[in-house]
């Protein structure tokens, strides 16, 4: 039989750094033909952008439109940062499918802008794909979704696609999860993964799998050769191309420029009038003081504790816009309400006050910002070392409602809150809250 060749190419993590979006299309439009197949692997969509805001993600789809990809694949900033009536609706006018095998709507049912699997075929072959993503278990609940075991889901999937020549999965599950698919299904051939940004310049080959990765922020394209014959790929190649040279596609950036006008006009709306909030991420920090006390009261809590980086500038005396406020406070961020016994609480303010935390540069849990900065504390003190709380020392024993971010609930920053009883207050953001709250002060000192 004759020998086949099928070349891929794929990106992933854009995070709305429409930046790179220009030379990403300039090098496909150049290197993909009728043959290839292209994928992005999720997490295109990110709030931190005025334009995916303010479009509601609508101006990722319709660059997506342009490109015409073979198929796409959702990351946990479109599954989890978005409201469900905005990924309900995101992708009504795809004109590409959506590949998802473990992710439900609340009644259990498939939503109708998802693809289980698919077939297509590429010189003479069966190519099956599926997508898998990220499995949140406490946060798709709260914004109306199911959240399925991504094993469970490829091995229905692979069951689906049995009679396929070649079997690639869309996965934005994250490298070590990679491999631990790769594992428990030998029967893959390629694993085209996201999440963690890994750069893997020639793939990894793990149990006869070949996983590859392209970084994020579209700052390389990935490309995969297959080599098939009598129906057995035996070669496996992955490569990736760097695009930081690459002529950006002017229709390209001519339509983002169009969509970046039309985003800021859409933006420019005042919610309210303030006398001005200043911001230091070291020292008092008026802005930060505000926010402590809005996520307090919006959580109902006991007290708050915000890291005052995540406030990136200062609110100048006038009017207030959304723009301003998204300028302002871009993370994907949600309110968390902690319940924690004194014991815990103690500990936790003690943390959040050493230097190497308040110096601590994060990338990742949803921050956009540069450092944590000093904590801003709601009805706490502290005297003499010891933490106070309403006015009375913290009883190790007693139980308290913590309001928080939760990026330090997450793991990686403070581990030992990761398994506290928690709420996450979805889908809003901390500038949601911190919106309503101005609003408020604006209302009361008007009145």
């Amino acid at each position: 039989m004759a020998v086949r060749t099928i070349s891929i190419f794929h990106y992933n993590d854009l995070h709305s750094k429409f930046h790179t979006w220009p030379q990403l299309v300039s090098f496909l439009n150049e290197r993909r033909d009728e043959a290839s197949l292209v994928f992005d692997l999720g997490d295109h969509a990110d709030r931190t952008h005025p334009a995916t805001e303010v479009t509601r993600g609508q101006v990722n789809v319709r660059l997506l439109n342009r490109l015409q990809p073979t198929a796409v694949t959702i990351g946990n900033n479109e599954g989890i940062t978005f409201p469900h009536e905005w990924l309900d609706t995101l992708y009504e006018d795809a004109t590409f499918p959506v590949l998802l095998a473990n992710v439900y709507d609340e009644d259990g049912s498939r939503p109708d802008w998802v693809t289980e699997t698919l077939v297509v075929e590429r010189a003479g072959l069966k190519v099956g794909l599926f997508g898998v993503t990220a499995p949140y278990e406490e946060l798709y609940p709260e914004l109306g979704w199911q959240i399925e075991s991504p094993l469970e889901a490829t091995a229905r999937a692979l069951d689906q696609l049995s009679d396929c020549d070649v079997l690639i999965a869309l996965s934005h599950l994250g490298f070590y999860a990679d491999e631990r698919l790769a594992d428990a299904f030998p029967q893959l051939d390629v694993i085209l993964g996201a999440h963690t940004h890994h750069v893997l310049d020639d793939g990894v080959l793990k149990n006869g799998v070949l996983i590859a990765q392209a970084g994020k922020y579209g700052q390389y394209v990935g490309e995969v050769t297959l080599t098939v014959e009598a129906g057995r790929v035996f070669d496996k190649r992955a490569t990736l191309h760097e695009l930081s040279e690459r002529q950006p596609d002017e229709t390209t950036a001519e339509v983002l420029q169009t969509e970046y006008e039309a985003a800021e006009r859409l933006l420019d709306v005042t919610i309210a009038h303030t006398p001005g909030y200043a911001s230091d991420w070291f020292g008092p920090s008026p802005i930060a003081d505000l926010l402590a006390d809005g996520l307090a009261d919006w959580c109902a809590a006991d007290a708050s504790i915000v890291p005052s980086g995540v406030l990136l500038d200062r609110l100048a005396p006038g009017a207030v816009t959304l723009n301003m406020l998204h300028r302002i406070c871009p993370h994907p961020i949600n309110p968390c309400l902690l319940t924690l016994d004194g014991d815990t609480l103690i500990r936790f303010l003690d943390d959040v006050h050493e230097t190497s935390f308040t110096t601590m540069h994060v990338r990742g849990l949803g921050f956009r910002g540069t450092v944590l900065g000093q904590p801003t504390l709601h009805n706490v003190a502290s005297n003499q070392g010891d933490w106070l709380l309403g006015g009375e020392y913290i009883d190790p024993q007693q139980t308290y409602r913590i309001a928080t971010v939760d990026m330090f609930t997450f793991g990686p920053l403070l581990p030992y809150l990761a398994d506290q009883p928690k709420r996450y207050f979805m889908p809003e953001l901390l500038r949601d809250v911190l919106r309503e709250t101005i609003k408020r002060r604006d209302t009361i000192r008007k009145g």
